[in-house]
């Protein structure tokens, strides 16, 4: 990761911004003033036809070459040194980070006898609303209780200087992280983290807020490699589907082109935090951010205008399944991009294989009422599970070319597309190869089995099918796709056939019952099997 700092200068900001990321300032406020493209730039997108009403954005100011300027927390860590008892109670022990024109500080808590972490803002460097700003973050961080985000203990004012109290995570930050590891980090590591990241986000969403800065930097590390999201100071509330403010605040390296270059009086959405995470989770899978700029200003026109490379161009070794999931999250255009946090959670579990039960599960029935029922039953069996349903072939696909699912359930006999056809075509796509397939059947015996079992099908169950068989039958088939080698497709025995005692025969199309699924050779997988594939 490469990115120059900014080279942008820039009238004196309302908000100076004093963290030194290699991507550029962390946090860019409005001022007066208006975010242009250069004159060598193109006309990237309806985006950039101009600035947005009254808004604008102004960088860190480049310092005069050889100007003695100090850095203004310095000034706080001078008045409050090491042993000073903040509000009567938090003993100030060292400093642990500065970043967008505030000091966090370890302390002890006297009252509860416990450690915490202080964040201190010089006031008078700040905007004439940062009061507002800064009791905005304590009250947002006040309201998501949730294990992936910082917690939030008390507020108040040292003086002249404004305090939050927060949780102290012991460990690192995300940035450092990937450092450490030279931007090769396991690609299971990495899709836990970020699940866990997602849910922290979802949860700041839930409380009606906006984080507005996901980054690397503000997501910090335990021992134990949980992540909490942290500094939500430019955090904004969500009202009725619209943000309280109108300001153009982020960082550039992970900035929504919709926050960048907003078009009249649009504001940012929860779409804007997942472009944000999606930066984020490229940068860690990929060990590169989706873009590199010279200057702030060039960044924003690249998330703007240009389309990022593949990830697995980037790390061969990725997944191609990760292409689709990370480059959806990453459209321009927010109602283009993946639905939800929710949503992108899924798919890089997904991609990734990660765990044996179903994230994402599709339902293609053309029968209303066992449609129903199977939505239903899969609902209450698998509650986190997202369960999509629909009528038809053709709909599945549609589905299927959009976002990825970690079972197919499919009807064998349907209008227009019936199982057949939609195994087949999904089987002809990189991103569907590792998604296991059930096809059930009102009427079918041995040789449709066998003809599903060409075109790579997992398994065959006859109706009237019940809930415990088809549960058993998703869990399995989606372990055996997660833990089979990548060299050898997963293959089924020959179905077995029951008469009214019990007793397997072959050719008689009367019922067929579940199967389990295993890795065997071509010709293990033949009808003569089928009696060595019975259980005792």
């Amino acid at each position: 990761m490469n990115c120059p700092p900014s080279l942008l200068s820039a009238e004196p900001p309302e908000t100076v911004d004093w963290d030194a990321s290699p991507a550029g300032p962390g946090t860019i406020i409005p001022t007066s003033g208006v975010v242009t493209a250069s004159a060598e730039a193109p006309e990237p997108s309806s985006r950039m036809h101009g600035p947005a009403s009254g808004d604008a954005t102004t960088l860190r100011s480049e310092m005069d070459a050889g100007a003695n300027v100090r850095d203004p927390l310095d000034l706080i860590w001078e008045n409050i040194p090491p042993g000073t008892l903040i509000d009567g109670k938090y003993r100030v022990e060292g400093e642990l980070g500065r970043g967008a024109m505030g000091v966090v500080v370890r302390a002890h808590d006297e009252t509860l006898d416990r450690k915490v972490a202080v964040k201190l803002v010089q006031s008078h460097l700040a905007s004439p609303g940062f009061h507002r700003r800064f009791l905005d973050e304590a009250k947002a961080m006040a309201r998501v209780n949730h294990r992936n985000v910082v917690q939030v203990y008390a507020c108040g004012e040292h003086g002249s200087v404004p305090y939050i109290v927060m949780e102290l995570v012991t460990g690192s930050t995300l940035d450092k992280w990937i450092a450490q590891h030279h931007g090769e980090v396991d690609i299971g590591v990495a899709v836990r983290l970020l699940a866990s990241v997602c849910e922290g986000v979802a949860a700041i969403h839930d409380a009606d807020t906006l984080h507005r800065d996901i980054k690397p930097s503000n997501i910090l590390l335990d021992e134990e490699l949980v992540p909490r999201i942290a500094d939500l100071g430019v955090s904004t509330v969500f009202e009725s589907g619209r943000t309280s403010r109108a300001e153009i605040v982020g960082t550039p390296a992970y900035m929504a082109p919709e926050v960048a270059f907003p078009v009249g009086s649009e504001r940012p959405t929860h779409q804007a935090d997942l472009y944000s995470l999606a930066c984020v989770a490229y940068e860690l899978l990929t060990g590169e951010p989706p873009f590199c700029a010279e200057d702030d200003r060039q960044m924003m026109i690249r998330h703007a205008s240009v389309q990022p490379p593949r990830p697995s161009d980037i790390r061969p070794d990725l997944p191609k399944s990760f292409d689709r999931v990370l480059l959806a999250a990453l459209a321009k255009e927010p109602r283009e991009r993946t639905a939800s946090i929710a949503a992108f959670r899924r798919d890089l579990l997904i991609a990734s294989g990660e765990g044996d039960e179903p994230v994402r599960i599709l339902v293609a029935e053309d029968d209303d009422d066992f449609r129903q029922v199977l939505e239903i039953g899969l609902r209450g069996e698998f509650p986190d599970a997202e369960v999509i349903c629909v009528s038809n072939g053709r709909a599945a696909l549609e589905v299927l070319g959009t976002r990825s699912a970690s079972v197919a359930i499919l009807d064998l006999n349907m209008p227009d597309l019936g199982g057949f056809e939609v195994t087949q075509r999904l089987r002809a796509t990189d991103e569907s190869l590792s998604m296991p397939i059930i096809v059930l059947t009102g009427s079918g015996g041995p040789a449709e089995w066998r003809r599903l079992l060409s075109l790579g099908a997992d398994r065959f169950l006859v109706k009237p099918v019940s809930l415990d068989d088809l549960v058993a039958s998703v869990r399995h088939s989606v372990r055996a796709r997660h833990t089979a080698p990548e060299s050898r497709p997963v293959r089924a025995p020959a179905p077995r056939v029951e008469g009214d005692r019990g007793k397997s025969r072959e050719g008689d199309d009367s019922e067929i019952v579940a199967h389990d699924s295993w890795l065997l050779p071509d010709d293990e997988a033949s009808p003569d099997s089928a009696e060595s594939a019975k259980p005792e």
